[in-house]
């Protein structure tokens, strides 16, 4: 595939065996998904980003060019050259599975005698036949639904929450880095939202099913599809899907939907109208800024890490600063709140368009994002 027209010229910039590198992936059928300036390219250099892993064959240090295995959060490995002002990256690799700390526990459990599991049987039944003993905790059948095809993957979660949707619209917001669209559908609050990760389309359905009089059901639909990706790489992106969405729902507790008409119609409609009013007062671009400083001045923060470090932004004894720490340490103090803001919008140009690469979000969009990702405690 060949490099689009609006990166050739500054593809041309980088060193000969770097471009090398990415035109034999391009060949192989990879994508670039940008050109970046900034972290971990020098000041006079950039890095070129990937949509997919770089083939094996070509994933090592050969002659030039020389290869990392990062593994952060921007990026997996990183190609570059000894004087290191140019980088090619390829994309980060998907979260790994929360672990399953009660099969932790249960493998740390003295091993019983060959009699106890009998006994232990015998006692439980004969307890449960008087009434005495409870029933064994009820695993969510119908909580999960999951569908695949070789290029598809549908996965659909009942779960429960104590809190409004528009909360959770902003956690996975602000994990999928894409707004969602809220609205009434079926006198049901529905937010969608399409992304795209690692160069594949992901839709995404945030579906409040009921108000009960201590938790919110609600349903989660995300679908995808990679059908126009290299057949080379379908296995890859079928595992990935799984762990991506694993990833947005660690913090959901899975449960049955709620049975037709369950709830409460009255909590249910006054959840509604606070959740779709709930950032009715953040329409411009003004609004969104002045609402990050003023957040920032009462203790909130940005951050970002990785392996080699990362950056931390904040307001500090007068003053916005940012503080680099790792292996390329810095300081830096803006001399106003537009200086800032400034500095802000482009240091976080990437995240907030990654999902809709090549375009660029509206600078609307893009401060609500950056807002999406400021530290509240």
């Amino acid at each position: 595939m060949p490099l689009p027209d609006e990166l050739a010229k500054e593809f041309a910039t980088f060193p000969t065996e770097l471009r090398k590198l990415v035109e034999a992936e391009l060949k192989a059928g990879n994508t670039v998904v940008a050109i970046e300036y900034g972290f971990p390219a020098a000041p006079c250099g950039a890095s070129l980003k990937l949509a997919q892993a770089v083939a094996t064959k070509r994933r090592k240090s050969v002659g030039e060019v020389k290869f990392y295995a990062r593994n952060n959060s921007r990026y997996a490995g990183e190609f570059t050259t000894e004087l290191r002002h140019f980088f090619v990256l390829e994309p980060p690799l998907p979260p790994e599975p929360e672990p399953d700390m009660d099969a932790i526990r249960k493998a740390l459990e003295p091993k019983p005698d060959a009699l106890t599991p009998l006994a232990q049987t015998q006692i439980t039944r004969a307890e449960l036949l008087r009434g005495h003993a409870r029933e064994p905790a009820h695993v969510p059948k119908r909580a999960l639904t999951s569908t695949e095809t070789a290029t598809r993957a549908k996965r659909l979660l009942h779960f429960r929450d104590h809190r409004p949707p528009h909360e959770i619209q902003f956690a996975l917001e602000r994990d999928l880095m894409t707004l969602f669209a809220a609205a009434l559908q079926n006198e049901r609050l529905t937010m969608t939202a399409k992304a795209k990760v690692a160069g594949t389309p992901y839709d995404i359905e945030l579906r409040f099913e009921a108000a009960m009089q201590l938790t919110n059901c609600y349903s989660l639909r995300v679908e995808t599809s990679w059908a126009n990706q290299a057949a080379t790489n379908h296995e890859y992106y079928r595992k990935t899907a799984d762990s991506w969405f694993r990833h947005w729902t660690r913090d959901f507790v899975a449960a049955n939907p709620p049975a037709a008409g369950a709830g409460s119609l009255v909590r249910y409609q006054k959840i509604c109208a606070a959740s779709l009013y709930a950032e009715a007062h953040l329409d411009t671009v003004p609004a969104l800024k002045q609402t990050l400083v003023a957040a920032m001045k009462q203790g909130a923060s940005f951050a970002t890490s990785h392996k080699e470090g990362g950056t931390n932004l904040r307001w500090t004894d007068g003053r916005f600063e940012r503080s680099d720490y790792g292996d390329y340490p810095d300081h830096q103090r803006f001399s106003s709140d537009e200086a800032f803001l400034k500095f802000l919008r482009q240091f976080y140009d990437w995240e907030t368009s990654q999902s809709t690469y090549p375009d660029k979000v509206s600078d609307f969009d893009a401060w609500k994002l950056i807002l999406r990702l400021l530290r509240t405690s």
